[in-house]
């Protein structure tokens, strides 16, 4: 979700503040829209006060979401890892999925999309 940042400050002898307009997150540019009398920033339907109408585009500056880097090392897309369970009775394999990331058979990964097999295939990859 898109968030509009305010930065808002004074210099000696100005009678208001100075603002700056950040977009933070979310995929979409920054846009103005007027709706009837209002001014808007976009994505966000931030309202801007009555003394700032004359806002131009260029002066919104957009920082984009970025995904995290999963730390999976190389891992081929048809490797299965075999990792037995804590009780040491069963034996789960651990693949990766066609987004690239690793899933695993157990119970546990199925509520929490993370369990303990994941973490050990990729901590003996590393070293």
């Amino acid at each position: 979700m898109a968030k509009v940042l305010v930065n808002e400050f004074f210099q000696f002898g100005w009678k208001k503040p100075k603002r700056t307009y950040a977009i933070y997150g979310g995929l979409i540019p920054p846009a103005l829209m007027n709706y009837g009398s209002e001014k808007y920033i976009m994505p966000g339907w931030y309202k801007l006060p009555k003394d700032e109408h004359d806002i131009k585009l260029e002066d919104i500056k957009f920082y984009p979401y970025k995904p995290k880097k999963d730390n999976i090392p190389n891992i081929e897309s048809d490797s299965i890892y075999k990792v037995t369970s804590s009780k040491g009775d069963k034996v789960y394999e651990v693949k990766m999925n066609n987004s690239g990331s690793l899933e695993c058979e157990c119970v546990g990964y199925g509520f929490r999309r993370m369990c303990r097999h994941i973490t050990e295939v990729q901590s003996s990859l590393k070293s």
